[in-house]
């Protein structure tokens, strides 16, 4: 029996007729931009994910609507073993970023969803939690390696295979043609898998994101030689360093309140985060210099201009309690309001400007929730669109 395995999303299935219910896709691909294998990658994936787009499915199979999104926007998709490719979705989105999209498909069949690199991989909400930062793991251990070792291990290369592949094999396949040795292959149980067209992926992507359908990982020996496959951990952690400034606890207080779930110390001036790679990269974002607004004299909030912000995924209330700190603003929110609105906080959101004003940049940050926003002086309320 074949099972519900990764797909190549423009291969064509036999005796299948395959019919999409995509109502309309904004936004345009830019020229030239596609990577190998028509995939987007690197920068023009994530300009890709911010794009809006715009689909209606109804009663459509999981695998046949997530082909059609991956092959019109040129994003790789992966669909984890687990996941029943034939369940029907039911799904209407209008004018939302591509990213915003694919959290939309996972959440309404109670999966989780996470980009790593260049794919798109929908599995189990645990597993998609914690694959990038396995992988982010698996890539910290590869630098330490000697140094062409370490470029075997994190060289891009393409990756393909046909229908009624075997997982084993295909691990065997890549420990071979780098002149690996594989241990533990015996883990991993019997399954046919549909055929499949991956971008350009990093050694240790392209083992994660087959062995993490097993609930397996992988150890590199020292010499970088042998790769065992080992069970994924119980905790699946990044433990990373951070300036604490001239108020390390401040710093570090900052960071809970951001990062609930995650573990944060003070050790001298440095703040020391434990948690999975997307809480860094929050992180990065709250710490970009970039970020600070230009206040001109006189603190009129509406005379200030930000030269530059972006943030990439980040819960829209997050956003707002972070621009209020930077800009001074008394940030009043309806809570109740929002929540009977059925109205949630917790929608993500990506910005990318230059030299705005303060309310351009709000309008950004909100511009694609169901929220409004109404800002005298330095106070901003802000509630559930009407």
């Amino acid at each position: 029996m074949k099972s519900h395995a990764p797909f190549d999303p423009r291969r064509r299935r036999i005796g299948a007729s395959v019919v999409l219910a995509v109502a309309a896709l904004v936004g345009v691909l830019p020229a030239g931009a596609v990577g190998a294998g028509d995939w987007l990658v690197s920068a023009a994936l994530q300009k890709q994910l911010r794009r809006e787009v715009s689909v209606v499915w109804s009663g459509n199979p999981l695998r046949r609507a997530l082909e059609g999104l991956s092959r019109t926007q040129s994003v790789a998709v992966l669909i984890d073993r687990r996941v029943d490719p034939d369940q029907k979705i039911d799904l209407k989105l209008d004018r939302v970023p591509l990213a915003t999209a694919l959290d939309d498909v996972a959440a309404s069949r109670e999966l989780g969803v996470s980009v790593v690199s260049a794919v798109a991989y929908f599995g189990p909400p645990r597993v998609a939690a914690q694959i990038r930062t396995l992988a982010a793991l698996l890539t910290e251990e590869a630098r330490r390696l000697p140094p062409a070792v370490t470029r075997k291990f994190l060289l891009p290369k393409r990756m393909a295979w046909d229908d009624f592949a075997t997982p084993a094999a295909l691990l065997s396949r890549l420990a071979d043609e780098n002149r690996l040795t594989l241990q533990g292959i015996d883990r991993v149980p019997h399954d046919l898998w549909a055929g499949a067209d991956l971008p350009p992926l990093p050694l240790v992507e392209r083992l994660t994101l087959i062995a993490i359908q097993f609930d397996l990982t992988f150890e590199i020996s020292p010499d970088g030689r042998t790769v065992r496959l080992v069970s994924v951990p119980a905790e699946v952690a990044l433990v990373r360093s951070y300036p604490g400034g001239s108020n390390p606890q401040t710093t570090a207080k900052n960071y809970a309140e951001h990062l609930p779930g995650t573990e944060v110390k003070v050790a001298g001036r440095q703040v020391y985060v434990k948690g999975l790679l997307e809480d860094h990269e929050r992180i990065t974002s709250l710490n970009r210099p970039s970020q600070r607004p230009v206040r001109p004299p006189g603190g009129d909030v509406g005379k200030i201009r930000i030269d530059k912000m972006s943030f990439d995924s980040i819960p829209v209330g997050k956003v707002l309690e972070h621009l209020a700190r930077q800009l001074k603003l008394e940030l009043k929110i309806d809570r109740r309001a929002l929540e009977q609105a059925g109205v949630s906080l917790e929608q993500r959101v990506s910005v990318d400007v230059k030299n705005v004003t303060v309310d351009e940049l709000l309008l950004e940050v909100i511009k694609n929730c169901p929220l409004r926003y109404v800002r005298r002086g330095n106070v901003v309320e802000v509630g559930p669109a009407q």
